[in-house]
Protein backbone atom coordinates (compact mmCIF):
# COMPACT_ATOMS: atom_id res chain seq x y z
CA UNK A 1 0.00 0.00 0.00
CA UNK A 2 2.86 2.36 1.14
CA UNK A 3 4.52 1.51 -2.36
CA UNK A 4 0.69 2.82 -4.01
CA UNK A 5 0.77 5.90 -2.25
CA UNK A 6 4.63 6.86 -3.72
CA UNK A 7 3.95 6.04 -6.88
CA UNK A 8 0.31 7.93 -7.01
CA UNK A 9 2.74 10.91 -5.02
CA UNK A 10 5.43 10.20 -7.83
CA UNK A 11 3.03 10.64 -10.53
CA UNK A 12 0.96 13.53 -9.56
CA UNK A 13 4.54 15.54 -9.03
CA UNK A 14 5.79 14.50 -12.76
CA UNK A 15 2.32 15.69 -13.96
CA UNK A 16 2.24 19.31 -12.10
CA UNK A 17 6.09 19.43 -13.86
CA UNK A 18 4.70 18.70 -17.35
CA UNK A 19 1.55 20.91 -16.59
CA UNK A 20 3.67 23.59 -16.02
CA UNK A 21 6.48 22.86 -18.27
CA UNK A 22 5.29 25.06 -21.44
CA UNK A 23 5.71 23.10 -24.64
CA UNK A 24 6.54 23.20 -28.14
CA UNK A 25 7.59 26.42 -29.80
CA UNK A 26 7.76 27.44 -33.77
CA UNK A 27 9.64 30.64 -34.62
CA UNK A 28 9.91 32.14 -38.60
CA UNK A 29 12.33 33.67 -40.12
CA UNK A 30 12.41 37.88 -39.93
CA UNK A 31 10.19 38.77 -43.11
CA UNK A 32 11.72 41.88 -44.56
CA UNK A 33 9.26 44.20 -46.42
CA UNK A 34 10.32 45.18 -50.69
CA UNK A 35 13.32 47.80 -50.13
CA UNK A 36 12.60 51.45 -49.91
CA UNK A 37 14.80 51.92 -53.47
CA UNK A 38 14.11 56.48 -54.28
CA UNK A 39 16.77 57.59 -56.74
CA UNK A 40 16.94 60.72 -58.92
CA UNK A 41 16.34 60.76 -62.36
CA UNK A 42 19.99 62.01 -63.74
CA UNK A 43 19.29 61.80 -67.30
CA UNK A 44 15.84 63.36 -68.67
CA UNK A 45 14.47 61.30 -71.33
CA UNK A 46 13.95 62.69 -74.89
CA UNK A 47 10.54 62.48 -74.67
CA UNK A 48 8.24 60.61 -71.63
CA UNK A 49 5.90 58.21 -73.52
CA UNK A 50 2.22 59.10 -72.61
CA UNK A 51 0.88 56.78 -69.95
CA UNK A 52 -2.21 55.18 -70.39
CA UNK A 53 -4.62 54.93 -66.81
CA UNK A 54 -8.44 54.11 -66.70
CA UNK A 55 -11.26 56.87 -65.96
CA UNK A 56 -11.66 57.06 -62.18
CA UNK A 57 -14.78 54.54 -61.12
CA UNK A 58 -18.29 56.44 -60.89
CA UNK A 59 -19.38 53.64 -58.07
CA UNK A 60 -17.54 52.04 -55.15
CA UNK A 61 -15.89 53.01 -51.77
CA UNK A 62 -12.96 54.67 -54.23
CA UNK A 63 -15.05 57.73 -54.67
CA UNK A 64 -14.28 58.85 -50.98
CA UNK A 65 -10.98 59.72 -52.05
CA UNK A 66 -10.60 63.56 -51.77
CA UNK A 67 -14.32 63.73 -49.65
CA UNK A 68 -14.49 65.17 -46.44
CA UNK A 69 -14.93 63.54 -42.76
CA UNK A 70 -18.52 64.55 -42.64
CA UNK A 71 -18.94 62.12 -46.22
CA UNK A 72 -17.57 59.53 -43.99
CA UNK A 73 -19.59 59.88 -40.93
CA UNK A 74 -23.08 60.20 -43.35
CA UNK A 75 -21.75 56.86 -45.35
CA UNK A 76 -20.54 54.73 -42.21
CA UNK A 77 -21.26 56.34 -39.50
CA UNK A 78 -18.89 56.92 -36.05
CA UNK A 79 -15.87 54.60 -36.27
CA UNK A 80 -14.85 52.19 -33.67
CA UNK A 81 -11.66 54.41 -33.04
CA UNK A 82 -9.02 56.50 -34.77
CA UNK A 83 -5.65 55.45 -34.82
CA UNK A 84 -2.52 58.30 -35.77
CA UNK A 85 -0.21 56.82 -38.38
CA UNK A 86 3.97 58.24 -39.01
CA UNK A 87 2.57 59.91 -42.20
CA UNK A 88 0.64 62.39 -41.19
CA UNK A 89 -2.95 61.00 -41.19
CA UNK A 90 -5.27 59.23 -39.14
CA UNK A 91 -7.12 55.49 -39.76
CA UNK A 92 -10.91 55.66 -39.00
CA UNK A 93 -11.51 51.86 -38.29
CA UNK A 94 -14.51 49.86 -38.80
CA UNK A 95 -14.64 46.35 -37.73
CA UNK A 96 -17.80 44.76 -40.05
CA UNK A 97 -19.09 41.32 -39.59
CA UNK A 98 -17.20 40.43 -42.98
CA UNK A 99 -14.00 42.08 -42.28
CA UNK A 100 -12.16 45.59 -42.37
CA UNK A 101 -12.59 49.13 -43.56
CA UNK A 102 -10.24 51.59 -42.80
CA UNK A 103 -10.65 55.14 -43.84
CA UNK A 104 -7.04 57.29 -43.91
CA UNK A 105 -8.08 61.31 -43.13
CA UNK A 106 -5.47 63.78 -43.84
CA UNK A 107 -6.85 67.92 -43.34
CA UNK A 108 -9.96 66.41 -43.15
CA UNK A 109 -10.09 64.52 -46.27
CA UNK A 110 -9.89 61.67 -46.93
CA UNK A 111 -6.34 60.08 -48.70
CA UNK A 112 -6.77 56.55 -48.66
CA UNK A 113 -9.33 53.56 -47.78
CA UNK A 114 -8.96 50.29 -47.32
CA UNK A 115 -11.10 47.09 -46.87
CA UNK A 116 -11.05 43.21 -47.04
CA UNK A 117 -14.42 42.75 -47.03
CA UNK A 118 -16.29 41.23 -49.92
CA UNK A 119 -19.73 43.18 -48.73
CA UNK A 120 -18.04 46.39 -50.06
CA UNK A 121 -17.98 47.54 -53.51
CA UNK A 122 -15.09 47.85 -54.56
CA UNK A 123 -15.34 48.93 -58.19
CA UNK A 124 -14.32 47.78 -60.67
CA UNK A 125 -12.67 44.94 -58.71
CA UNK A 126 -14.43 42.65 -56.35
CA UNK A 127 -12.76 40.51 -53.21
CA UNK A 128 -12.64 37.26 -54.66
CA UNK A 129 -11.79 38.15 -58.35
CA UNK A 130 -9.56 35.50 -59.88
CA UNK A 131 -6.17 37.22 -61.05
CA UNK A 132 -6.34 36.06 -64.45
CA UNK A 133 -9.72 38.11 -64.76
CA UNK A 134 -7.92 41.27 -62.84
CA UNK A 135 -5.04 41.26 -65.93
CA UNK A 136 -8.59 40.72 -68.53
CA UNK A 137 -10.40 43.63 -67.82
CA UNK A 138 -7.41 45.86 -66.12
CA UNK A 139 -5.00 47.87 -68.18
CA UNK A 140 -1.63 46.96 -66.16
CA UNK A 141 1.38 48.58 -66.93
CA UNK A 142 4.79 47.46 -65.22
CA UNK A 143 5.35 51.30 -64.92
CA UNK A 144 3.09 53.99 -63.12
CA UNK A 145 3.54 57.51 -62.99
CA UNK A 146 2.18 60.48 -60.50
CA UNK A 147 2.45 63.94 -61.51
CA UNK A 148 2.50 66.48 -58.19
CA UNK A 149 2.84 70.24 -59.35
CA UNK A 150 6.03 70.40 -61.05
CA UNK A 151 7.33 66.87 -59.89
CA UNK A 152 7.34 63.75 -61.67
CA UNK A 153 7.59 60.21 -59.42
CA UNK A 154 7.74 56.86 -61.41
CA UNK A 155 7.26 53.81 -60.03
CA UNK A 156 8.35 50.15 -61.36
CA UNK A 157 7.18 46.98 -59.98
CA UNK A 158 8.85 44.10 -59.96
CA UNK A 159 7.86 40.68 -61.16
CA UNK A 160 6.49 39.32 -57.31
CA UNK A 161 4.63 42.95 -57.48
CA UNK A 162 2.83 42.02 -60.59
CA UNK A 163 1.58 38.84 -59.11
CA UNK A 164 0.80 39.76 -55.63
CA UNK A 165 0.77 43.68 -55.14
CA UNK A 166 -0.34 45.13 -58.63
CA UNK A 167 -0.36 48.97 -58.77
CA UNK A 168 -3.71 50.75 -61.05
CA UNK A 169 -3.64 53.97 -62.34
CA UNK A 170 -6.45 55.88 -62.44
CA UNK A 171 -7.44 59.44 -63.12
CA UNK A 172 -6.03 61.22 -59.65
CA UNK A 173 -6.60 58.01 -58.39
CA UNK A 174 -4.50 54.52 -57.76
CA UNK A 175 -5.68 51.23 -56.57
CA UNK A 176 -3.14 48.66 -54.94
CA UNK A 177 -4.23 45.33 -55.57
CA UNK A 178 -3.41 42.75 -52.76
CA UNK A 179 -3.71 39.25 -53.95
CA UNK A 180 -3.60 35.68 -52.17
CA UNK A 181 -0.81 34.13 -53.93
CA UNK A 182 -2.41 30.43 -52.98
CA UNK A 183 -5.82 30.94 -54.49
CA UNK A 184 -4.63 33.53 -57.02
CA UNK A 185 -7.73 35.52 -55.79
CA UNK A 186 -8.05 39.21 -55.12
CA UNK A 187 -8.00 39.11 -51.07
CA UNK A 188 -7.92 42.87 -50.23
CA UNK A 189 -7.69 46.46 -52.09
CA UNK A 190 -6.64 49.93 -50.90
CA UNK A 191 -7.05 52.88 -53.11
CA UNK A 192 -4.97 55.84 -52.36
CA UNK A 193 -3.83 59.35 -54.21
CA UNK A 194 -1.30 60.14 -55.48
CA UNK A 195 0.54 62.48 -52.78
CA UNK A 196 -0.06 59.20 -50.21
CA UNK A 197 1.32 56.92 -52.77
CA UNK A 198 4.68 59.14 -52.79
CA UNK A 199 4.54 59.55 -49.14
CA UNK A 200 4.48 55.91 -48.82
CA UNK A 201 7.11 54.84 -51.78
CA UNK A 202 5.80 50.80 -51.50
CA UNK A 203 7.97 50.32 -54.59
CA UNK A 204 10.78 51.33 -56.74
CA UNK A 205 10.63 54.90 -57.14
CA UNK A 206 12.32 57.05 -59.39
CA UNK A 207 11.91 61.03 -59.43
CA UNK A 208 12.44 64.44 -61.22
CA UNK A 209 11.82 67.56 -58.36
CA UNK A 210 11.26 67.36 -54.63
CA UNK A 211 11.13 64.20 -53.24
CA UNK A 212 8.97 65.38 -50.16
CA UNK A 213 9.03 62.48 -46.69
CA UNK A 214 6.72 62.39 -43.77
CA UNK A 215 7.91 64.10 -40.38
CA UNK A 216 9.31 62.38 -38.03
CA UNK A 217 7.01 61.76 -35.00
CA UNK A 218 7.76 62.81 -31.87
CA UNK A 219 8.82 60.09 -28.71
CA UNK A 220 5.41 60.36 -27.80
CA UNK A 221 3.96 59.96 -31.17
CA UNK A 222 5.79 56.78 -31.70
CA UNK A 223 4.27 55.35 -28.58
CA UNK A 224 0.65 55.91 -29.59
CA UNK A 225 2.03 54.76 -33.39
CA UNK A 226 3.17 50.95 -32.09
CA UNK A 227 -0.17 50.92 -29.93
CA UNK A 228 -1.94 52.31 -33.23
CA UNK A 229 0.04 48.96 -34.82
CA UNK A 230 -0.50 46.75 -32.42
CA UNK A 231 -4.13 46.94 -32.28
CA UNK A 232 -4.54 46.98 -36.44
CA UNK A 233 -2.19 43.95 -36.41
CA UNK A 234 -4.38 41.65 -33.97
CA UNK A 235 -7.59 42.97 -36.29
CA UNK A 236 -6.52 42.00 -40.04
CA UNK A 237 -5.16 38.59 -38.75
CA UNK A 238 -8.16 37.70 -37.32
CA UNK A 239 -10.37 39.44 -40.08
CA UNK A 240 -8.37 36.58 -42.93
CA UNK A 241 -8.47 34.01 -40.57
CA UNK A 242 -12.69 34.71 -40.21
CA UNK A 243 -12.56 35.63 -44.04
CA UNK A 244 -11.23 31.79 -44.36
CA UNK A 245 -13.29 29.91 -42.07
CA UNK A 246 -10.42 29.74 -39.26
CA UNK A 247 -11.69 31.14 -35.58
CA UNK A 248 -10.86 33.87 -34.36
CA UNK A 249 -8.20 33.57 -31.54
CA UNK A 250 -8.16 35.94 -28.43
CA UNK A 251 -6.25 39.14 -27.68
CA UNK A 252 -4.01 39.31 -24.97
CA UNK A 253 -2.23 42.26 -23.48
CA UNK A 254 0.35 40.17 -21.44
CA UNK A 255 0.81 38.47 -24.95
CA UNK A 256 0.65 41.82 -26.69
CA UNK A 257 3.82 43.33 -24.18
CA UNK A 258 6.08 40.54 -24.87
CA UNK A 259 5.47 40.98 -28.74
CA UNK A 260 6.01 44.75 -28.43
CA UNK A 261 9.39 43.76 -25.97
CA UNK A 262 10.37 41.22 -28.93
CA UNK A 263 10.22 44.03 -31.46
CA UNK A 264 11.92 46.20 -29.56
CA UNK A 265 14.52 43.48 -29.01
CA UNK A 266 14.88 43.01 -32.82
CA UNK A 267 15.04 46.69 -33.29
CA UNK A 268 18.29 46.99 -31.14
CA UNK A 269 19.83 43.89 -32.19
CA UNK A 270 19.67 45.26 -35.31
CA UNK A 271 21.34 48.66 -34.24
CA UNK A 272 24.23 47.24 -31.51
CA UNK A 273 25.88 43.90 -32.53
CA UNK A 274 26.39 42.95 -28.68
CA UNK A 275 22.64 42.55 -28.76
CA UNK A 276 22.47 38.78 -29.05
CA UNK A 277 19.16 36.37 -29.52
CA UNK A 278 20.70 34.09 -26.93
CA UNK A 279 20.16 36.84 -24.22
CA UNK A 280 16.63 36.77 -24.70
CA UNK A 281 13.77 34.31 -25.54
CA UNK A 282 10.17 34.02 -26.19
CA UNK A 283 9.58 31.61 -24.02
CA UNK A 284 11.64 33.21 -20.45
CA UNK A 285 9.13 36.34 -21.37
CA UNK A 286 6.16 33.93 -21.82
CA UNK A 287 7.04 32.26 -18.37
CA UNK A 288 7.56 35.50 -16.98
CA UNK A 289 3.72 36.94 -17.73
CA UNK A 290 2.72 33.02 -16.19
CA UNK A 291 1.44 31.87 -19.85
CA UNK A 292 1.33 28.30 -19.86
CA UNK A 293 0.89 27.26 -22.98
CA UNK A 294 0.67 23.64 -25.08
CA UNK A 295 2.50 25.38 -27.94
CA UNK A 296 3.39 29.25 -29.65
CA UNK A 297 4.36 30.28 -32.54
CA UNK A 298 5.67 33.40 -33.72
CA UNK A 299 5.87 35.99 -36.83
CA UNK A 300 8.23 38.79 -37.32
CA UNK A 301 8.26 41.48 -39.99
CA UNK A 302 10.28 44.21 -40.80
CA UNK A 303 10.67 47.69 -42.93
CA UNK A 304 7.05 47.59 -44.10
CA UNK A 305 5.25 50.18 -44.81
CA UNK A 306 2.01 49.13 -42.18
CA UNK A 307 0.13 47.04 -40.79
CA UNK A 308 -1.87 45.88 -43.82
CA UNK A 309 1.27 45.29 -45.49
CA UNK A 310 2.86 43.04 -42.66
CA UNK A 311 -0.46 40.99 -42.89
CA UNK A 312 -0.16 40.68 -46.62
CA UNK A 313 3.53 40.01 -46.00
CA UNK A 314 2.75 37.22 -43.80
CA UNK A 315 -0.17 35.88 -45.91
CA UNK A 316 2.13 34.96 -48.74
CA UNK A 317 5.02 33.39 -47.28
CA UNK A 318 4.48 30.00 -46.82
CA UNK A 319 6.39 29.86 -42.92
CA UNK A 320 4.21 32.60 -42.30
CA UNK A 321 0.90 31.50 -43.06
CA UNK A 322 1.46 28.13 -41.47
CA UNK A 323 1.27 30.19 -38.52
CA UNK A 324 -1.01 32.67 -39.52
CA UNK A 325 -4.12 30.26 -40.35
CA UNK A 326 -2.61 27.54 -37.26
CA UNK A 327 -6.16 26.06 -36.03
CA UNK A 328 -4.95 25.01 -33.04
CA UNK A 329 -4.07 28.43 -31.70
CA UNK A 330 -6.49 30.16 -29.44
CA UNK A 331 -4.81 33.65 -28.32
CA UNK A 332 -2.66 36.32 -30.38
CA UNK A 333 -0.69 39.10 -29.13
CA UNK A 334 0.77 41.88 -31.73
CA UNK A 335 3.60 44.16 -30.94
CA UNK A 336 5.51 46.76 -32.86
CA UNK A 337 8.08 49.05 -32.48
CA UNK A 338 9.50 51.36 -34.77
CA UNK A 339 9.39 49.05 -38.12
CA UNK A 340 9.95 45.90 -36.16
CA UNK A 341 6.60 43.80 -35.97
CA UNK A 342 5.88 40.52 -34.19
CA UNK A 343 2.33 38.21 -33.62
CA UNK A 344 2.44 35.96 -30.86
CA UNK A 345 0.13 33.01 -31.12
CA UNK A 346 -0.86 30.74 -28.12
CA UNK A 347 -2.44 27.66 -27.60
CA UNK A 348 -2.93 27.92 -24.19
CA UNK A 349 -3.76 25.28 -21.69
Amino acid sequence: MKVLFRILIIATCIGIIVYYTNGESSQTELLEGPPSITKPVVELEPSMPTEQFLPRPVTGISTLIGKTSKDVLEAYSIPKRIDPSEYGYEWWIYDTDNGLLMVSIKEDRVNQIYTNNSQFDIAPFQVGELLDDIYRTTVLGQEITVELDDNIYMFAMNEQDLHNRILVKYEDLYAQLYIDQETNQLYSVRFLDGETLVLHKPYEMQFIGELFEASTPSSYQQIDINLAHRRQLTELANSLRLQYELPALLPSDSLASVADYHSEHMLLGMMDSQVTNDEYKIEDQLNEVHQNYERHGVNVASNYKDAIEVIHGWMNSKEHRTLLTDEEFTHIGSGAFMNYYTQLYVKQK
